[in-house]
């Protein structure tokens, strides 16, 4: 018999595996079945995310990309009208990215998508379940790593 932390790593194998099946789904059938979209997406609700924009180099850090993938990146969305990019009043060697009205509309009805497709996810779970899972889940989250 399977001690229990090898009986919770499959179980956390399987989740992890059916969580991304679902999420590919959605985003499948939100974005047109365009996975390409996908990253830029991800971009907009990380820079709405944030109150008055965001350092263009941060975000490079968070999508573990290149200045110059990450550059690129931007430029469509700002030629779609999406962001704008101006340089920080007080260390002019940074750019901030923010969302124009029309990005910050676009990045609000992703977001509730994406709050749509968790609760379909979630619908098996009772209030206390979901609970639980989110005090499991904190602890796991909230504990250092090796790398901090």
């Amino acid at each position: 018999m399977q001690d229990i932390d090898e009986q919770l790593t499959g179980l956390i194998h399987d989740w992890f595996s059916r969580l991304r099946g679902h999420i590919s789904a959605g985003n499948s059938e939100f974005l047109g079945g365009d996975h390409t979209m996908l990253e830029r997406e991800r971009i907009l609700l990380t820079i709405g995310g944030s109150s008055g924009g965001i350092v263009q180099k941060r975000l490079s850090e968070i999508f573990q990309v290149s200045p110059q993938s990450m550059s690129e990146s931007l430029s469509k969305l700002e030629n779609d009208g999406f962001i704008t990019r101006s340089k920080n009043q007080l260390d002019k060697r940074e750019t901030i990215v923010a969302l124009t009205p029309a990005g910050q509309a676009h990045s609000d009805r992703l977001a509730q998508k994406m709050r749509s497709q968790a609760h379909r996810f979630l619908e098996p779970l009772s209030g206390e379940e979901k609970h639980t899972l989110y005090t499991l889940l904190k602890k796991l989250t909230d504990r250092p790593t090796k790398e901090d």
